[in-house]
């Protein structure tokens, strides 16, 4: 039977890509046999690369020792207590593993193995090397990748570039639906499992396209969910009649898919979580017309030798926007779109001059992104309040963070973000997850920097968010949270500096660092973190929403006495009652105080 496309199942959060790549790294060179495919296996447990210790099922089998160990990332694992531990999984295939997780790599053309050696390719290198971006990676890749090709066995009898041809897809259904007179909102993710991921041919794109518009208006004209599931289920059943395992693929491949293209920054996802679409990202618009015009999303004939060459080089596709014709024309574009924002947000007009030479554009495109991405933060802020209803909006979704399309990290990222914008009178919420161009956040924020930094009249802030509440909350947000805000501290000394840290539980042995660090000090001063749950931040944003909807002003100051009054219960309370019974009490007590002022 045939296959949907996907990308990679092993490996379903592709920003963890580097991390197998570079233990890939570390057998370069090595004979790809059993006894290497083991090993490879067991070095991405030692790097703690492959076992998710969220999982419960992880743990089956293995030792409190072993658990507490793959927990432990403060602990330097050595190769022989990660052999115990694969061993002790007991796997029924164990190069199999090995040989699992090398297969995203190389289908990602990172690495190279037609020699029987584990060899990294150039694009696998530059990666590493931080010689190009991730998501600079991911596009080129994806544009270069095709079927049939020759390292992949599966989809010989495709002729496709699929991330080219659902590009053209996405564009052509667009074009039907104004022709239509219907809402032109890109795919469905239900139409796009359906439809995008089993697009075969590249001359195949007009003609499906047209089944995805007649889809869709049987589809909606359905009265209700159940009946439209039903149609669903029966149509998959007979369009994807020669596809294995339709109904799960479709569902599990296009969150996976979505992921992976939505780095590229080339996707623009729309509507709310429960309604999502996938579309062209408007504001590159000028980069997917100069593609689709120069791409038919035809596979090309290559050798074995050339494919893997053509594949691992990064380079090899040549952007036909790449010029200083089409560059300018970019440069024109985003400047329109500051412009735009700045007279939305009453901001003096930006007017610059496009360089002549292509690097200069190049340097100036770049710029003009990140501009942009500041004015669009800003635009959280104007919106948000400017409309009441909106914070409804963050509330809810805050409310049911595990439930959104996004990864709930990414998400909790996303909304605490909206929740500081909401709650005052901030001089720059600064969030530092990696974004598109639409602002939405691609990935959380990077190691070594705080996940949002907040600048006020009187104090600055930063805020470290985690879905994580088991004991690797400790792990992983005990001395980092504490190191980026000692960081914060030192670069901005000319203002008190605190940290609100947010999650949908607090362990125990996270509070006792924090703790110390409040009570008593962390590399010799006191901190001031304020650490409270996902519900007592929505408890906070509806006292807010609270006063703002009574025409009241809510004040940053009023924020930073909600912090220090926190910061004072500490002072006759064990770790335990501080955060299960004072913090909850002050919260109280300052929302209480906050509807007085409503009445006053």
């Amino acid at each position: 039977m045939d296959t949907l496309w996907s990308m990679t199942t092993t490996i379903r959060e592709a920003e963890r890509i580097p991390a197998f790549l570079k233990t890939a790294k570390e057998i370069e060179n090595e004979e790809w046999n059993t006894e290497t495919q083991i090993k490879f296996q067991i070095l991405l447990i030692k790097n703690r690369e492959y076992l998710n210790t969220d999982s419960t099922q992880t743990f089956n089998g293995l030792s409190e020792n072993q658990i507490n160990l793959l927990k432990d990332k403060t602990i330097n694992m050595s190769y022989e207590q990660a052999e115990d531990i694969f061993n002790t999984k007991n796997y029924s295939d164990p190069p199999m593993r090995g040989r699992q997780s090398m297969s995203p790599l190389e289908k990602l053309g990172l690495v190279d193995r037609s020699n029987r050696k584990i060899v990294i390719t150039d694009v696998g290198n530059k990666l590493l090397n931080n010689e190009i971006a991730f998501d600079e990676f991911m596009f080129e890749q994806l544009l270069k990748l095709q079927y049939p090709n020759a390292v992949e066995t599966e989809r010989r009898t495709w002729n496709s570039k699929p991330f080219v041809n659902t590009l053209r897809l996405i564009k052509k259904v667009n074009e039907l639906c104004v022709q239509r007179g219907m809402k032109a909102k890109g795919l469905t993710k239900v139409e796009f499992g359906i439809f995008a991921l089993s697009l075969k041919k590249y001359t195949d794109v007009d003609n499906v396209a047209q089944k995805v518009i007649d889809f869709r208006i049987n589809y909606e004209a359905k009265p209700d969910n159940e009946t439209k599931e039903i149609y669903r289920k029966n149509y998959i059943s007979q369009y994807l009649l020669s596809f294995q395992n339709p109904e799960n693929n479709t569902k599990e491949y296009t969150d996976n898919i979505i992921r992976y293209m939505r780095i590229t920054k080339y996707i623009h996802i729309r509507g709310k979580y429960g309604n999502t679409c996938i579309d062209l990202e408007p504001r590159r618009m000028v980069e997917i017309n100069a593609i689709l015009e120069n791409d038919n999303g035809a596979a090309k004939e290559f050798t074995q030798d050339d494919w893997i060459k053509y594949y691992g080089t990064y380079g090899a596709y040549d952007l036909p926007f790449d010029t200083i014709e089409k560059l300018t024309e970019i440069f024109n574009e985003i400047l329109l779109d500051i412009n735009s924002l700045e007279n939305k947000l009453h901001i003096e007009k930006t007017v610059l001059t496009c360089p002549d030479s292509k690097s200069e554009i190049k340097e100036a495109i770049v710029k003009l992104r990140t501009k942009r991405v500041s004015l669009q933060n800003l635009e959280i802020k104007f919106d948000y309040n400017n409309d009441l209803s909106k914070i409804d909006e963050a509330i809810e979704a805050l409310s049911n963070i595990r439930n959104l399309d996004l990864k709930p990290s990414i998400a909790l990222e996303k909304w605490t973000n909206v929740a500081l914008n909401i709650i005052n009178d901030s001089l720059l919420i600064k969030p530092n997850s990696i974004v598109g161009d639409d602002n939405e956040p691609t990935f959380t924020a990077p190691a070594g920097v705080p996940d949002i930094e907040c600048y006020y009249d009187s104090f600055n802030a930063t805020c470290e968010v985690t879905m994580l509440s088991s004991r690797d909350q400790w792990y992983n947000e005990g001395q980092p949270v504490m190191r980026h805000l000692r960081d914060f501290e030192l670069s901005n000394n000319n203002k008190d500096c605190y940290c609100l840290f947010v999650a949908p539980f607090l362990h125990r042995d996270t509070i006792n660092t924090y703790y110390q660090s409040v009570k008593y000090e962390y590399e010799g001063t006191k901190q001031k973190i304020i650490p409270i749950t996902i519900k007592q931040l929505i408890k906070i944003l509806k006292t807010v929403a609270s006063i703002k909807r009574a025409n009241k002003d809510f004040k940053h100051t009023y924020i930073k006495q909600l912090y220090d009054d926190i910061l004072l219960s500490i002072s006759d309370a064990t770790s335990t009652s501080w955060v299960e019974q004072k913090i909850p009490a002050v919260i109280t007590q300052w929302e209480n105080y906050m509807k007085s002022l409503v009445v006053a």
